[in-house]
């Protein structure tokens, strides 16, 4: 008795176990029939040599994953921005805005509270593209590029 697998486009449509004549018996049209051993299943590969399993399904992320993925690309991109210039976060940043005792820290302070409005308000305006499918989710580098740019005071 033996199993054949029987594979129609390098995967595996079906499996029969045939226990008569070899002489009889013929694949369906468009299939071929390979002796396969007891783990082959359908939904596998063939290359033409050797059986392989298939893959884990990859689904698409959702919203919510996408949503999550990005905001915190650009979190991380306006906290590093911040901290180029030596500040713990563009939170800490902005909470110099209204302090008035050192000028360049308020100045600095009023530019990233601007600039994070600004990055947030585009940010979620790709978003909402990409939701009602508008637009194709942006690579990290392509999201980031999209964003507008820092406008530090000059000194």
């Amino acid at each position: 008795m033996n199993k054949y697998a029987l594979v129609k486009d390098g995967v595996v449509a079906n499996v029969v176990v045939w226990d008569g004549n070899e002489a009889t018996w013929q694949a369906p049209a468009g299939h071929i029939a390979v002796i396969a051993d007891e783990f082959v299943s359908i939904g596998w590969g063939f290359d033409g040599q050797k059986f392989s399993a298939p893959g884990p399904e990859i689904s698409p992320p959702s919203d919510e994953e996408i949503t999550a993925q990005k905001v915190a690309l650009v979190q991380e991109h306006m906290d590093a921005a911040a901290r180029a210039l030596n500040y713990d976060s563009i939170a800490n940043a902005i909470t110099y805005a209204d302090e008035p005792a050192v000028p360049k820290f308020q100045a600095e302070g009023l530019a990233f509270r601007a600039w994070r409005s600004l990055v947030w308000e585009r940010c979620y305006e790709i978003l909402e593209q990409v939701q009602n499918g508008e637009r194709a989710i942006p690579s990290d580098e392509e999201l980031i590029a999209e964003l507008p740019a820092l406008a530090l005071p000059t000194a």
